[in-house]
């Protein structure tokens, strides 16, 4: 639900009376009247609270700027692109951008449905190309006349993937607007949003360091955000309200420090179908440690209250005017991208906490805040996004606190609870407005601290009056944050004393441990992804014990002085699996050792789609032959055959082994099978036509013992 800025106490069936401080709040068909209750009078100042001194300042580290020094690929991937193009905008679509919305979070964009050719799983409709070992594809989602344009996508990515979204630079060339890598364990996300083009165009490319991890890869697309408005275009004159004060202009009176605007950001994202844009505050927290920088911003409920919103978060920092009144933006204009996590959010206050997932740009301000009761006859100022548009100055005096109904267009409200008003002396609050922060002057710490949130104004250009949720409600809500407590000292454990807690290790590797105490063991998990025969011991002063175990394989290996020196020594045959190393101490014994894992295969081809055998050429014609073998009856050995042309494929094998053989396409479809060619030959023969793509052949046989096989692959153009 969008709440409105200026949309304050609509009709309601019965007249509505709030009381709070000592005056009556009347609504009553839309007309606000403040009527004087004989209570004690109030104290011109604020009341004392938990106080955080104003902020560090973002060290500068290079990195979260709009562009990244990323190259593609291909410089110019055109040819190699899925395109995904939008209809023109229908009848329906253009009087919604027609009529967009002025108030509250300011509308700048609407949401299109994918179309119907396009809808599910993309990957294996990609045209993966050769990028030294791995391989790379491309994507372009185009939206006609989007002034800019992101979309949202399920996306699952193998470990250290490269993802690099792309757009037209200033010279109509190709330019990376922001990359990522996925970690080690695979990226999967089931709403992604992507960053936004300035053009009605946004490409993505993604990396894989193997070609076969094609396999691990899904992408589908659920939404493209077409924008009516490029969000970083500042229009002359299209503010509703014509006494606004560029930030820079009250910097440069000394009515406003530097770092204090710094601490205000324009925050863009995606809700009900459409693009919004409100102002936020990158927050000071204490208990960080040093140099530790924790990127929380607080802004209004009636922004973003769920986590889908926050998710499609981008955050814009010093975007202002350059100068004075002037129109150029500010050379340390920043985006950062990725989105953010929902903390906290309450309606009554109209307050929410969001954590961003990128770090901020180096250089702007984390603010100082109190928790405070704020009185009447206090100044108020701050930093906000009118309309999206450059950063604006507001000031005025805060008049006490009322309980307020705030309400949409569609008369539906929720009370805000003990808001603070503020008659504005300069400036005024316009959709874009909300979220922003309210400051106040604290002498202690000789500076403006951060005391509410923007969440609704009466509309009124000159002396409007403005209601922030107050900041000390809703800092109980956020405390375990703002002021956490001091987490228990962190176990000196090297590695974890369980298999849930291992420590992962390579298959073949080394790795330092300390059995600390006598109770102390240490786990490790290691990953058999071929049938081997793999050792495990230890070297070093310590007496060591080991064992080896697989609950899923029904393997359980003990040792105690096999190796040099009373350390562990043991081997064992083993199958692909999930396997948990366990050492410790001889008879409570304490000290230092080294784990060292080898391993030696002892299977020439790969039982799965993710260890088979790559085989590929880029010649018309080709043959490919090798000799296998099948060590135990429940091996397999899988080969994957890259085609580049259409082609007629014929795979048999040779040999005394009885074999079956079975291909298959990418997705997994069954296309041919065979088990033995005659009544007289029990090898297998496959043939058929099949056209460009990746495919998979398995190799099975009925073998009492290691048997050999040779396997022979031959392709000939369609």
């Amino acid at each position: 639900m969008k709440y409105w800025v200026g949309e304050l106490n609509k009709p309601v069936k019965s007249p509505t009376i709030r009381t709070f401080g000592g005056r009556t709040l009347l609504v009553i068909k839309g007309i606000v009247l403040l009527i004087v209750v004989a209570f004690s009078s109030i104290a011109n100042a604020a009341t004392s609270g938990k106080v955080m001194d104003v902020g560090a300042v973002m060290p500068d580290n290079g990195t979260n700027t709009v562009q990244q020094d990323v190259d593609l690929v291909f410089t110019n991937p055109s040819p190699f692109e899925y395109k995904v193009t939008l209809p023109n905008l229908s009848t329906r679509e253009r009087r919604e951008i027609d009529t967009p919305a002025t108030h509250g979070p300011q509308k700048f964009g609407i949401h299109r449905d994918v179309p119907y050719l396009h809808l599910g799983d993309l990957s294996h409709k990609l045209s993966w190309k050769q990028d030294g070992d791995g391989v790379v594809a491309y994507v372009r989602v185009r939206s006609p006349q989007a002034a800019s344009i992101r979309f949202s996508t399920r996306l699952k990515l193998p470990g250290d993937a490269i993802v690099n979204f792309y757009g037209r630079d200033r010279n109509g060339k190709n330019d990376v607007i922001y990359s990522f890598t996925a970690p080690k364990k695979g990226f999967d996300e089931e709403l992604y949003w992507s960053p936004q083009a300035s053009s009605d165009w946004l490409g993505i490319e993604i990396r894989l360091p193997k070609a076969n991890m094609k396999q691990d890869v899904e992408l589908e697309l659920l939404n493209i955000a077409h924008r009516f408005k490029a969000p970083n275009l500042v229009v002359p004159n299209a503010l509703e309200c014509t006494n606004h004060e560029d930030v820079q202009c009250a910097i440069d009176d000394g009515v406003i420090s530097d770092s204090s605007a710094r601490t205000t950001l324009k925050v863009t994202f995606e809700s009900g179908g459409s693009s919004y844009t409100c102002s936020g505050t990158l927050m000071n927290v204490s208990g960080d440690g040093e140099d530790v920088y924790i990127p929380y911003v607080i802004t209004a409920a009636h922004c973003m209250s769920t986590t889908e919103e926050a998710s499609s978060v981008i955050a814009w920092w010093n975007y202002q005017a350059a100068s004075c009144s002037g129109s150029a933006t500010s050379s340390d204009f920043t985006l950062t991208f990725g989105g953010s996590d929902l903390l906290e959010t309450v309606e009554s206050y109209d307050q929410s906490l969001i954590r961003l997932h990128a770090d901020p740009p180096g250089g702007v301000s984390f603010s100082g805040w109190w928790a405070t009761d704020v009185n009447a006859n206090t100044t108020g100022s701050g930093g906000h996004h009118p309309a999206g548009d450059h950063k604006k100055f507001f000031s005025g005096t805060t008049q006490g606190n009322f309980n307020v109904n705030v309400c949409d267009a569609d008369e539906n409200c929720f009370l805000l609870s003990d808001a603070i008003e503020v008659r504005m002396d300069n400036g005024a609050a316009e959709g874009g407005s909300s979220g922003s922060g309210l400051r106040i002057f604290n002498q202690d710490v000789n500076d403006t601290l951060f005391v509410g949130v923007l969440s609704a104004s009466d509309e009124e250009c000159e002396n409007s009056s403005a209601y922030f949720g107050e900041f000390r409600h809703f800092y109980d809500y956020i405390v375990t944050w703002f002021d956490p407590v001091p987490p228990p000292p962190i176990s000196i454990d090297d590695h974890g004393d369980s298999p849930e807690t291992a420590t992962e290790i390579d298959l073949i590797s080394s790795t330092e441990g300390e059995i600390e105490d006598a109770d102390d063991v240490d786990y490790f998990e290691v990953v058999v992804d071929r049938r081997g025969t793999i050792g495990v011991y230890t070297s070093g002063s310590l007496d060591t014990t080991g064992q080896l175990t697989s609950d899923e394989l029904g393997v359980d290996i003990s040792d105690d002085d096999s190796g040099e020196s009373s350390n562990f020594s043991l081997t064992a045959d083993v199958e692909p699996g999930v396997y948990y190393i366990r050492v410790e101490g001889y008879s409570n014994s304490t000290g230092d050792y080294t784990l060292h894992v080898e391993f030696e295969e002892n299977d020439d081809h790969g039982d799965t789609r993710y260890t088979a055998t790559t085989v590929s050429s880029s010649a018309r014609a080709w043959q490919y032959s090798t000799v296998g073998h099948l060590e135990i009856p429940t091996d397999i050995d899988v080969f994957e055959i890259t085609l580049w042309y259409n082609a007629t494929i014929t795979v048999y094998t040779e040999g005394d082994t009885d074999t079956s053989g079975r291909l298959t396409d990418y997705s997994g479809f069954d296309l041919f099978e065979n088990d033995d060619a005659d009544e007289d030959n029990s090898n297998f023969t496959l043939a058929g036509d099949v056209e460009v793509g990746t495919y998979y052949l398995f190799v099975e046989g009925s073998v009492s013992e290691k048997s050999e096989y040779k396997l022979i692959i031959d392709i000939t153009q369609d």
